[in-house]
C-alpha cells in the first residue's frame, strides 16, 4: 500500500516537472535592441539595450530561475531572480529585460551589456541552466533599430525599423473588408442608403409589433367580457371593451367620490358633454388676441 502511494506521489511530481518544463519552453526571445539612442527609457531614466521575452503559450509561465546570457560558453551568466511577482508572464504577454549591466537595479536588469558595434549572442536557458529554450544572434543595428520576430512568437527574425517594446511586433493598420468597401463606394452613398433603410425597417417592425399587441389586448378584453356574461357576441364584447374616454372619466370621478370619507354631494349629477371642433383650441391664436374695444356713440 505504501509502495503504491509513493509511486503515485512520484508520478505526480514528474507530471508537475513536465508541465513546468513545457511552460518555460514556450518562452521566445521576441525582440532585441542593442543601440538605444532615442528609444525606450527604463524606470531609472537610462537608455540601454533591452531584450523582450514573449510567452507564446495559452497559460501563465513562471520564468523565475531561468538564465539569460550573452556568452554561449556561460549559460548561467545571469539568473532571473525568484520571488518577484512580475516574473510571471501571462498568455501572449511580454516582459522586458534591460541588458545594461546594472543588476543592482532589480530583477529585470542583467549583469552584462550588449555591444552595439558587434554581433551579440543571446541565449535563454531553463531553471537548470542546461536546456536551451531559445537563442538569437543579433547583427549590428542602426541606432534605434531592433531585431526580432515579424510576428510575436515566430522563429523567423528580421530587422524591425520601428521597435515595439512591450507591445505587439506587428499591428494591422488596415482592414481589407473596409478598404474594399471604401474603394467601391468612395462617396458613402451606399452606406447612407443602407443606414436609412435599417432605420425605416426598424420603425415599420415596431409599428407592426405595437399594432399586433394592441389588437391582442382588445381580443383578450373581449373574451373576458364574454366569459363574464356581459356580452353575447365578439362584436358586442369588442364594443364594450372600447369604452370612450368621457365615460371612463365619469366612472373614475364616481369611484373617487364614493371612496371619500365625507359625502357632501350625494345628489350631484355629473354631465360630460363632448364638444366637436374642427380645430384644436390649444393651437388657436384667437385666444391670445386682445379684444378690440367698442366705441359707443
Amino acid at each position: 500500500m505504501n509502495v503504491r502511494k509513493i509511486g503515485l506521489l512520484l508520478l505526480a511530481c514528474c507530471a508537475v516537472v513536465g508541465v513546468s518544463a513545457q511552460s518555460t519552453s514556450a518562452l521566445r526571445i521576441n525582440e532585441v535592441l542593442t543601440n538605444n539612442v532615442n528609444n525606450y527609457v527604463d524606470p531609472f531614466g537610462n537608455r540601454g539595450a533591452w531584450i523582450e521575452i514573449y510567452n507564446s503559450s495559452a497559460g501563465t509561465v513562471q520564468m523565475a530561475g531561468c538564465y539569460i546570457t550573452n556568452d554561449p560558453n556561460n549559460p548561467k551568466k545571469y539568473m532571473i531572480s525568484k520571488g518577484d511577482l512580475k516574473t510571471k508572464i501571462g498568455p501572449r504577454q511580454v516582459v522586458l529585460i534591460w541588458a545594461d549591466g546594472f543588476a543592482h537595479h532589480g530583477t529585470f536588469h542583467t549583469n552584462f551589456k550588449l555591444d552595439p558595434t558587434t554581433e551579440n549572442y543571446i541565449g535563454l536557458y531553463d531553471a537548470g541552466g542546461k536546456k536551451l529554450i531559445d537563442e538569437v544572434t543579433v547583427p549590428v543595428l542602426a541606432p534605434d533599430q531592433s531585431f526580432g520576430s515579424p510576428r510575436d512568437g515566430v522563429k523567423e527574425r528580421i530587422v524591425l525599423k520601428n521597435p515595439t517594446p512591450e507591445a505587439a511586433n506587428y499591428v494591422e493598420n488596415s482592414n481589407p473588408k473596409v478598404d474594399k468597401f471604401a474603394e467601391k463606394d468612395p462617396e458613402g452613398v451606399s452606406m447612407s442608403i443602407t443606414a436609412m433603410s435599417v432605420v425605416f425597417i426598424a420603425l415599420i417592425v415596431l409599428y407592426l409589433f405595437f399594432k399586433l399587441v394592441g389588437k391582442t389586448a382588445i381580443r383578450m378584453s373581449a373574451r373576458r367580457a364574454m366569459k363574464a356574461g356581459s356580452a353575447t357576441t365578439m362584436a358586442e364584447a369588442k364594443q364594450e371593451a372600447d369604452v370612450p374616454g368621457d365615460i371612463l372619466a365619469v366612472i373614475s370621478m364616481a369611484i373617487y367620490e364614493h371612496q371619500e370619507a365625507e359625502h357632501d354631494y350625494e345628489d350631484a349629477i355629473l354631465t360630460v358633454k363632448q364638444v366637436k371642433r374642427s380645430y384644436s383650441p390649444w393651437s388657436s391664436k384667437i385666444y391670445g388676441l386682445r379684444q378690440i374695444p367698442q366705441r359707443k356713440f
